[in-house]
């Protein structure tokens, strides 16, 4: 009989499954890179025409892990890097794990001062960075009073490298410190429990960015859920297999899949640059990969271009409409999706049932809600529901009959450590972290991210949910991207107004405020039709594709 407090473990049956993956593995997380260059020495990554073998990064791995203990880096110090999806981003990743230091992942997208605030709080004592930042990457240092400054170009690793590089004051190469340097870390013992691996700081759209302290185990953990959660289709690629990696690896999601695809052993064909849609295309028509693990706009891009063969697309970071999920289907094999956040590490669920409906060409979610699911939790991951606006606990079994929404609490293995400042308290009373999203759950147990808690439209007492107002203007032909938020209602102190911002296509015509408000009416409940509906040329985007509603506000 099916547990009523846990209808996902259908799922877990149907797809084989295991409910738990306990013991974890007491090993740190650069085992995944030693045991993918054991178990598959002729698999490696992809680089600009650069095919590098495990055993090749594992070598480059300890001669920069050795170097960066050359260079003071010890138990707990910290290594900041600001690069690219990219091979060097795997080394240095590898190699601080191996040294026994903490990585910083960051994104050289962000703005210089928030850049800025992540590393002061972060207090590396090596920087690590891609010499197209260079200035910015000087500016850091003579902020941070660094002694070590690390740059690589992403073309040192391709099918034509740099033969030399210039001598600056304070710099060393990439490639010149691997090359100089024996192959022989020191020795480190870790407490995978305990021991912090990663100082990932989340993005600050609610706030200023938080540093998650994320262990070895919770790290490790989560590569192994990621890959148990895709079932017999992980175990079909294993060893043997490409896939295309496009999302941005400093960013929460991404990092995870890095260490996903390190344990299953996979040939990964890396995309430095996430918005480089025509090497997207070009991997996919010449390397024969069958998977890419993409953002939604990437997917979106691709709808428009030629390509030679189909390929399964694994989604994150981002909401995936309904409408990109539809029209990329047509084109291709089809997305799947996943859900997480940062202080999980931090996938927390992934829609198993999609990704295998995909792979046999039929569509067996009968008792789904008419939107994109996130799917159901990866094992050992616990879940809790709490109303919004009284803060009681949800049965599960209650949210499932009655169809009731509330804000998702997540905990499990891959939970962090706790914030950089443990003056912030980011758990309940019993462990669990608040998600921030709302969400409701249909009878096999899968997930759907109504929407933020913060996005959530108070008008005159009455609820709007943002992203479902966003999911019905995703259909409409004429509308590329849409945006739905509340705005100030000036008559009523605490109210809000609906304002939506939508950007067209580049073939819309005759598209107005009267036609957006026609199209929406008898598909959202009146309260949630719009006051106010503006047109952009181009909607503001996160560096990770998401729109940036907190810009809309502003």
């Amino acid at each position: 009989m099916p547990d009523p407090a846990q209808p996902w473990l259908s799922e877990y049956e149907a797809f084989g499954i295991d409910r738990t993956l306990e013991p974890y593995p007491d090993e740190p997380v650069h085992h995944l890179l030693y045991t993918a260059a054991e178990t598959y020495p002729e698999q490696g990554l992809v680089q600009h025409g650069e095919h590098v073998p495990y055993p090749t990064v594992l070598e480059h791995t300890e001669r920069l892990a050795t170097a960066l203990a050359e260079r003071g880096v010890g138990k707990g110090d910290r290594v900041a890097t600001v690069l690219p999806t990219s091979i060097q981003f795997i080394i240095s990743s590898c190699a601080i794990s191996r040294a026994g230091g903490v990585h910083i992942p960051n994104d050289f997208l962000d703005a210089d001062d928030d850049l800025l605030y992540r590393l002061e709080r972060g207090e590396p004592d090596v920087l690590i960075g891609q010499d197209k930042h260079r200035e910015l990457l000087f500016t850091l240092r003579d902020e941070l009073g660094l002694d070590s400054v690390i740059l690589t170009n992403v073309e040192d690793y391709s099918a034509d490298p740099p033969s030399s590089y210039p001598s600056i004051d304070g710099v060393e190469w990439f490639s010149n410190v691997v090359e100089s340097t024996d192959p022989d870390p020191p020795a480190r013992s870790f407490d995978v429990t305990e021991d912090v691996h990663t100082l990932l700081f989340t993005g600050g759209t609610t706030g200023l960015p938080k540093g998650c302290r994320l262990s070895h185990r919770n790290v490790y953990a989560n590569a192994l859920q990621g890959v148990a959660s895709q079932s017999q289709m992980a175990q079909l690629m294993r060893g043997q297999e490409s896939g295309i990696m496009a999302l941005p690896m400093y960013h929460s999601y991404g990092y995870s899949v890095m260490h996903s695809l390190l344990e299953l052993g996979l040939d990964v064909l890396l995309v430095p640059d996430a918005r480089d849609t025509d090497m997207m295309v070009e991997l996919i028509n010449e390397y024969g990969a069958i998977i890419m693990l993409g953002v939604p706009t990437q997917f979106m891009e691709l709808v428009d271009e030629r390509l030679e063969q189909e390929i399964i697309g694994i989604s994150g970071s981002a909401p995936l409409a309904n409408e990109t999920r539809s029209a990329f289907e047509e084109r291709s094999t089809g997305i799947s999706q996943g859900y997480g956040l940062s202080e999980m590490s931090p996938i927390t669920h992934f829609n198993v049932r999609g990704l295998l409906d995909m792979m046999t060409g039929e569509g067996t979610a009968a008792d789904g809600f008419d939107h994109p699911t996130i799917g159901v939790p990866v094992p050992d991951t616990e879940i809790k529901l709490i109303d919004v606006e009284s803060s009681d606990k949800i049965p599960i079994e209650e949210a499932v009959a009655n169809e009731r929404e509330g804000e998702l609490y997540v905990k499990g293995p891959q939970r962090m450590l706790g914030y950089l400042d443990s003056s912030k308290d980011p758990f309940d009373a019993d462990g669990f972290v608040p998600t921030g999203d709302v969400v409701k759950i249909d009878p096999s147990g899968r997930f759907y991210v109504v929407d933020r808690v913060k996005n959530m439209i108070n008008v005159s007492g009455l609820k709007v949910y943002s992203e479902e107002v966003d999911e019905v203007l995703y259909s409409h032909p004429d509308v590329r991207r849409p945006a739905t938020i509340g705005i100030p209602d000036p008559e009523r102190p605490g109210s809000e107004r609906v304002k939506i911002v939508i950007e067209p296509e580049a073939t819309a015509e005759d598209l107005d405020a009267k036609a957006i408000r026609t199209f929406l009416e008898g598909k959202v409940p009146r309260h949630a039709l719009p006051e106010v509906i503006e047109f952009v040329e181009t909607m503001p985007l996160t560096d990770i594709g998401k729109t940036d509603k907190k810009a809309l506000k502003e």
